[in-house]
């Protein structure tokens, strides 16, 4: 019996044990899976840096002033009402050829985009959550507007990353509830 409650009691507490750890970037911090890694990057005027995830993904981040704020490109075009597509075919690297669709009157732009997003609270803070519509095609991260005045200016905030195996993708929303800035 004793041996019983002894197994008992050391799989309750590895079950309970979360694979997790904290990293510091000195002004926020984030909780994700313990086989994730800081890479640290030098910036010129924001704190930018990476985190290599376990399966050949990275994300990164960018502090400051500029911060992308994960608007999507938009893959049309629209002239007063009439709406033209991105003709991928005719498209060169310096040049964008759009076709003629249709009117805004019976089209859905959305249904265009890869990505959707919605507003959260993380760390009693206004977020913009980023997210594909299918996963690994398309954006998954998190921007925040304005934390704090810096300057003549204000600093945001950006974490993400790109077409992100649909582990990944479920591990850094999770991540990003636990963001905490120091400021």
């Amino acid at each position: 019996m004793r041996k019983l409650l002894t197994l008992y009691f050391l799989l309750t507490f590895m079950s309970c044990n979360k694979a997790t750890k904290t990293l510091d970037f000195d002004k926020f911090e984030i909780e994700v899976p313990s086989s994730w890694h800081k890479i640290t990057k030098a910036g010129i005027d924001s704190q930018v840096g990476e985190i290599a995830t376990d399966n050949n993904d990275t994300l990164c981040f960018d502090l400051g002033w500029y911060s992308n704020d994960l608007a999507e490109n938009q893959p049309y075009l629209v002239e007063g009402k009439r709406v033209h597509l991105i003709n991928r075919e005719k498209s060169t690297n310096n040049s964008i050829v759009y076709d003629y669709y249709g009117t805004l009157d019976t089209i859905d732009l959305k249904k265009f985009l890869k990505t959707e997003h919605k507003y959260v609270k993380i760390d009693n803070r206004k977020a913009k959550l980023v997210f594909p519509k299918k996963s690994a095609i398309g954006t998954t991260g998190v921007f925040f507007d304005s934390l704090w005045v810096r300057g003549n200016g204000i600093d945001r905030f950006q974490l993400s990353g790109s077409n992100l195996k649909d582990q990944n993708q479920k591990e850094l929303l999770n991540a990003i509830k636990t963001i905490k800035f120091k400021k």
